[in-house]
């Protein structure tokens, strides 16, 4: 049982780790860890392969990102998101590193273990994307649309407890239709 001078001594530290820009908990927020986040590039239908445009837009990405100068490229085990990455991957000297596409939560965990302090680009898809956002404290979003490419979100994650993003939505290449 805690003495009256207990819980005042525990109010008073409290109140000064406030005081002091936080708790223990939420050290690690001062350095947030950046993600870009996108989608592949265009593809016709169903195909795993990037038409013509996704060739096009996976430059223009390139040429956008490598201002950004990420840390590391992640993309999910298919052919439209490794050449999605790849100019990006070839511009920098990096090379990509290749996860699931459904294991979101053990690629946002890796990343922000990994890569903490860091912006790091990952290509994925219309449905794995919107999850990315949600899993990293960021809001829900609705899965992306069937044609929709040209979208760049860029995440600023906290690893504190909770979990805090923000996200800033970009566009980039030609319009989606």
């Amino acid at each position: 049982m805690l003495r009256p001078t207990s819980k005042r001594w525990l109010l008073l530290a409290a109140a000064i780790l406030l005081l002091a820009g936080g708790s223990a908990l939420t050290w690690r927020c001062r350095v947030p860890t950046t993600l870009l986040l996108v989608r592949h590039a265009d593809r016709a239908a169903n195909e795993d392969a990037l038409t013509p445009a996704g060739l096009a837009r996976a430059s223009e990405l390139a040429r956008v990102a490598a201002k950004l100068a990420p840390a590391a490229i992640y993309h999910s085990n298919t052919q439209r998101a490794r050449d999605t990455a790849g100019p990006l991957a070839r511009a920098l000297g990096l090379s990509p590193l290749e996860r699931p596409a459904a294991d979101v939560d053990g690629l946002l965990a890796e990343i922000l273990e990994q890569r903490r302090g860091q912006r790091v680009l990952v290509v994925g898809h219309s449905n794995t994307v919107p999850q990315l956002i949600r899993a990293a404290g960021g809001p829900s979003l609705p899965d992306l649309e069937h044609d929709e490419f040209d979208d760049l979100f860029v995440l600023s994650v906290c690893s504190c407890w909770p979990r805090r993003a923000e996200v800033t939505h970009l566009q980039y290449g030609a319009a989606s239709p």
